[in-house]
């Protein structure tokens, strides 16, 4: 792996001088499970300003698009940066400002095929103190390698209403 890495550095890091910038850190992710993994933890804080949103920002690819479940009969799109936005605004609301917002992954599976990935999860989505339970959730995650480093390309999330459970059939087996 460190000689994965130094290859990288060695490779690499030329191209970014010449262009005036050194690779995002926060982008280095060895799996697209790994990135997937982070996602949860990056958005997942006390307040908005605690979450660090360069961080999230540079986990997508600029064209990405994110698709979420905003009420029970909408989805909505929007690009990385409107999505990040979405969820400062979130973070304003009251009760997430007294308490917070954790998300938690329950289960992913993840197909790779050299430079493109797909993985689905299953999340869990809370305001800590609040007087509702968790909500359950899916996201369909696309990633892709740009510039040797993993990417998200796009998200489709859909909430698990409450009471109901995803089907029974072997491709939603985690």
């Amino acid at each position: 792996m460190k000689k994965l890495v130094l290859l990288f550095c060695i490779t690499a890091l030329p191209f970014s001088f010449a262009n005036g910038q050194l690779p995002d850190s926060s982008s280095w992710y060895k799996t697209p499970e790994d990135l997937i993994r982070d996602i949860y933890v990056a958005v997942s804080a006390a307040d908005s300003e605690s979450v660090d949103w360069h961080k999230v920002r540079s986990m997508f690819i600029d064209e990405a698009v994110v698709i979420l479940r905003t009420s029970r009969e909408k989805l909505t799109q929007f690009t990385a940066d409107g999505f990040i936005q979405d969820f400062k605004d979130f973070y304003q609301m009251p009760e997430v400002s007294a308490s917070g917002f954790v998300e938690k992954l329950i289960r992913m599976k993840a197909m790779v095929y050299n430079d493109i990935a797909f993985v689905a999860t299953e999340y869990t989505a809370a305001i800590p103190e609040s007087s509702r339970p968790p909500s359950r959730g899916v996201d369909l995650w696309l990633l892709s390698k740009k510039d040797g480093l993993w990417k998200i390309t796009s998200v489709v999330n859909e909430v698990i209403p409450a009471g109901q459970e995803l089907p029974d059939l072997p491709v939603w087996k985690f």
